[in-house]
């Protein structure tokens, strides 16, 4: 089996399971799981920000919120400390379950071992292909996503302002250079460019 089948069968696989996500929601007149859009997002600026991806990075990218609706938030501690035990056990999990479902596609141990180690993120700031990946989750949350992390997060400057530092600090020089390219709105622009510069 040819790798671009193995790749064909994969992507069906992936979008499958996706469908099994019920929190669905309308986008530009079409109702569509929330994490599927977010896949879509994720692949999108990574075909900008990357044209030359290997075809590892792009699976990885398309999996990096594959079932994580099975492992809901609050499943552990609603604080900091519970967050980080949450995001910790999601990366393994959703490893795991993405290294089966490549297998199944028909990928080799070496593209499986490629794709789950960069979405493990045990490496980001050694291994190039983890730090793309982690430039393209900072570069579709503030895109996409930052306008409503700041309405939610009004009342708590301070934690608005910690999570947008933490973003900046995960992203390359690259990731930083392309961020400044979003067209944020005049809010988000002056909350981001405050938290960067403090």
């Amino acid at each position: 089996m040819s790798q671009n089948t193995n790749y064909t069968k994969a992507i069906s696989l992936i979008n499958e399971v996706y469908t099994q996500d019920t929190d669905i929601i309308e986008h530009e007149g079409v109702s569509i799981s929330k994490e599927l859009l977010y896949a879509h997002r994720m692949v999108q600026t990574l075909a900008m920000f990357k044209p030359d991806a290997t075809e590892e990075l792009i699976l990885a990218a398309h999996c990096q919120h594959l079932y994580r609706w099975e492992i809901p938030r609050k499943s552990y501690p609603m604080d900091r400390k519970g967050y980080h035990q949450w995001r910790t056990f999601l990366y393994s999990y959703q490893a795991n379950k993405t290294a089966l479902l490549l297998k199944e596609a028909g990928y080799n141990a070496n593209s499986i071992e490629q794709v789950t180690f960069m979405m493990a993120k045990t490496d980001l700031k050694n291994d190039a292909n983890s730090q793309t990946l982690e430039d393209v989750v900072c570069l579709v949350f503030l895109e996409f996503y930052l306008d409503a992390f700041i309405e939610q997060h009004k009342s708590d400057s301070e934690k608005l302002k910690r999570i947008i530092q933490n973003t900046w600090l995960k992203m390359s020089k690259k990731g930083h250079a392309s961020a400044l390219q979003i067209p944020f709105t005049p809010e988000s622009k002056t909350i981001v460019l405050e938290a960067i510069g403090s």
